[in-house]
């Protein structure tokens, strides 16, 4: 079968799974083919050989499983970072807490940071990067997590900036620290997500209790007993107000919300 025949029967397989089936057909078989999408445009007339391989990743991803742990890598900022089932995804909209934090950390001159629940390890790994002198102590609850993280710092060689710390919030780290960061969970856990996440992404990175925000006050009340003197969280969209109300109850005056591209609320940076 031909490049353009196997894309148009993919695009069909794929089309109650995926928003844009044709685009993750191409994916799909370039990741499978070891090429770029453009050499499917410019050599569809070409014969695909292991197709019994290709089928077997087209059914995952029919089966509304990510693309991101089919293919074993996601896309964040300017990097490819390992994932795998039992680690969140990266999303585009944490871009945006990298860059209001990076922009606090170098008008601050800040020269050791917290992370919460590192995943994947995309957002410490980003920072290291765009800062060699910033030394980050990075948590999660979960070891898959900070193995999957281990290989991002490995591959990215910012071993000497992070440190990987086993641990609910920051309980196991006794350092002191200028600024905390974290995209924690804060999904209700009634809320209805959709199938290729709730189905496939750990539920332990996405609720963040009951009523969702209970992780996020958490980290707030955390971060101020520990005299930090900034933390920045993503939230969901529906958060602001209770959090607005919940910062005026705890005695925290200077705080800021952010947007996302979209114009949601999208979370805060705090700052003590």
């Amino acid at each position: 079968m031909t490049i353009k025949e196997l894309l148009t029967q993919t695009e069909k397989k794929l089309k109650d799974s995926c928003e844009r089936p044709r685009f993750e057909a191409e994916l799909l078989l370039a990741y499978h083919l070891k090429k770029e999408r453009t050499y499917l445009h410019a050599f569809d007339d070409h014969q695909v050989q292991k197709i019994e391989q290709f089928d077997a990743l087209v059914a995952r991803r029919a089966n509304h499983e990510p693309y991101e742990y089919i293919v074993g890598e996601a896309s964040f900022y300017d990097l490819s970072l390992a994932v795998e089932r039992g680690v969140l995804i990266p999303r585009p909209e944490t871009e945006i807490l990298i860059d209001l934090v990076a922009k606090i950390i170098e008008r601050e001159k800040i020269e050791i940071i917290a992370e919460i629940g590192i995943g994947s390890g995309a957002i410490s790994v980003v920072l290291a990067r765009k800062f060699p002198h910033l030394k980050i102590l990075a948590t999660d609850i979960s070891e898959l997590p900070i193995r999957v993280a281990y290989q991002n710092i490995r591959r990215f060689g910012v071993e000497d900036q992070i440190t990987l710390i086993h641990s609910n919030l920051l309980d196991k780290v006794d350092t002191s620290v200028e600024l905390i960061i974290s995209n924690p969970p804060y999904i209700a856990e009634d809320f209805l997500l959709a199938s290729n996440v709730v189905d496939y992404e750990p539920k332990e990175a996405l609720f963040g209790g009951v009523v969702g925000d209970e992780l996020l006050k958490k980290i707030v009340m955390d971060a101020q007993r520990r005299n930090v003197r900034y933390l920045a969280c993503e939230m969901g969209y529906d958060q602001k107000a209770p959090m607005e109300q919940f910062f005026r109850e705890i005695g925290i005056k200077s705080y800021k919300f952010y947007q996302d591209l979209a114009k949601f609320d999208r979370g805060f940076v705090i700052t003590f």
